[in-house]
């Protein structure tokens, strides 16, 4: 998870009340006031101490009041407090978790459809707006290449990899090929890349370019020319959005301009895909808070996200994105479960 610069523990009685103030407000998105944080709570302190202990939080940045008469909101270092102390702890509730073994327990389902429906099953359990980025081709493992003959000198390149669909590219060639070598040298690349990735099989390809035998070997040349080619294919991963009107009755979004914030960030898939594609080099759950999110857009806006795999190899990444007022404690758990889930289903 991103952490807050030198993550540390407030006082007891500080920390307790922090704690129980975000609780209190994630249930109400309400400020909350010394006597209902008192009456939900067991802070073995007498309410006038709340009230000094409230006002110390206000003065180190973890409080703030929005009116002169009104209680107190959590800042977003209250939340960032919130989730390295606690909501990294909780454990997905058995309603979720047996909402999301369902969603996966069909083995022959297609896997591409299966993981466009996973924002819709998060969206659902959460009622927050959910995201999920098809596999990076670089990441994705080799299923099949095939060779098609267009026109003298004119290639149609096809691979299909696991978990995803079919992507071609038209090569130009040195040479005119006949469909029937062109079979021959698919079926060579087929046997010499089988269980690789597309990063894995360009590596392999760009090796036996530099070696002698590919240079007085002309089949072997041109079949490797190809495929190389095939493997520079890379457009970036198609990105899955489900739940934006659920989203939206969240009542941050009652007000007009952070809506139009919510459907804009949401719309931008550029912005999200860049966000997501820091998820795939953390070891766990990243979640990044208002403005710990780089672009301004996302400012007003939590994100909680975590990759799937496939072995050691991390192919996507599924994420919640609300208000910083977010039940942590729920939708932490609940996405790392699915990326687990979503990665077992990947095993090759």
């Amino acid at each position: 998870m991103t952490a807050d610069s030198g993550t540390h523990t407030l006082p007891q009685r500080r920390h307790n009340l922090l704690i129980a103030m975000v609780q209190e407000f994630i249930a109400c998105a309400e400020p909350v006031g010394s006597a209902q944080v008192t009456a939900h709570h067991q802070l073995g302190v007498r309410a006038a101490m709340v009230r000094n202990l409230m006002a110390e939080l206000e003065e180190t940045g973890y409080l703030r009041q929005p009116h002169t008469s009104a209680g107190r909101v959590p800042t977003e270092r209250a939340f960032r407090y919130y989730v390295d102390h606690l909501a990294h702890a909780a454990r997905i509730g058995f309603e979720d978790r047996a909402q999301i073994e369902f969603h996966y327990s069909s083995a022959s389902r297609d896997i591409v459809e299966t993981l466009r429906d996973t924002p819709r099953l998060l969206s659902l359990l959460t009622g927050q707006a959910a995201l999920a980025t098809a596999p990076r081709l670089d990441s994705a493992r080799l299923e099949h290449v095939s060779f098609v003959r267009l026109r003298e000198s004119q290639v149609l390149a096809v691979f299909a990899v696991k978990a995803g669909n079919a992507h071609s590219k038209i090569v130009e060639t040195a040479n005119d090929h006949t469909q029937a070598e062109l079979d021959r040298m698919a079926a060579y690349l087929n046997e010499s890349l089988e269980g690789r990735t597309l990063e894995q099989a360009r590596r392999w390809i760009e090796a036996q370019l530099k070696e002698d035998r590919a240079n007085y070997d002309r089949f072997m040349h041109e079949a490797l020319v190809i495929g190389e080619a095939l493997a520079d294919y890379g457009p970036r991963p198609a990105l899955y959005v489900e739940g934006s009107l659920q989203a939206l009755e969240q009542p941050e979004f009652s007000d007009r301009e952070r809506m139009r914030e919510l459907l804009r960030a949401l719309d931008d898939k550029t912005a999200l895909l860049e966000l997501l594609e820091r998820t795939l080099e953390s070891a766990g759950p990243m979640v990044s808070i208002g403005s710990e999110n780089y672009d301004p857009r996302l400012a007003s806006l939590s994100v909680v996200a975590a990759s799937y795999a496939s072995g050691s190899t991390a192919l996507g990444s599924l994420a919640i994105v609300g208000p910083v007022r977010m039940d942590y404690d729920r939708v932490i758990p609940l996405v790392e479960y699915a990326a687990k889930a979503l990665t077992r289903l990947m095993e090759p």
